[in-house]
């Protein structure tokens, strides 16, 4: 069976990427194992997208590292919305620029560093904590 798969010559490029690049063919379609490999990186994709962001937990964590954080909101009132308006996620809601400028006129920190979900709330739950404890 397997030499109906004719193997991409770019093959030993694939050692250089992550990229799906040389995957090979079967007739005029990827092999087997490769089409499934795509569909559970695309479902992982999808639930990556569409993982709630907990900021709680987070805040949380940086406080036990000894750091402050202010949780604000973007103008998306939640992710489905987001997605549809990417704009809104880039601009704060009323509410949130008040409690900035309250927390800034109090104590106008020395450095401000945004944590945010965008498309990925995995992506922040498994790296923010550990990239801000790096001393």
């Amino acid at each position: 069976m397997s030499d109906l798969i004719e193997k991409n010559p770019w093959a030993e490029l694939r050692r250089f990427t992550s990229a799906r690049i040389a995957l090979g063919r079967a007739g005029n379609s990827l092999p087997t194992d490769e089409l499934l490999r795509f569909g559970v990186a695309h479902a992982q994709a999808r639930d990556a997208v569409h993982q709630s962001f907990e900021p709680a937990g987070i805040a949380a964590d940086l406080r036990a590292l000894g750091l402050d954080s202010v949780l604000v909101h973007s103008e998306a009132p939640d992710r489905a919305h987001y997605l549809r308006r990417p704009d809104l996620g880039r601009r704060l809601d009323e509410s949130s620029r008040a409690v900035l400028n309250a927390a800034l006129a109090e104590a106008p920190p020395h450095l401000a560093i945004v944590i945010a979900d965008g498309l990925s709330a995995r992506a922040v739950h498994d790296h923010a904590v550990p990239l801000l404890s790096l001393q």
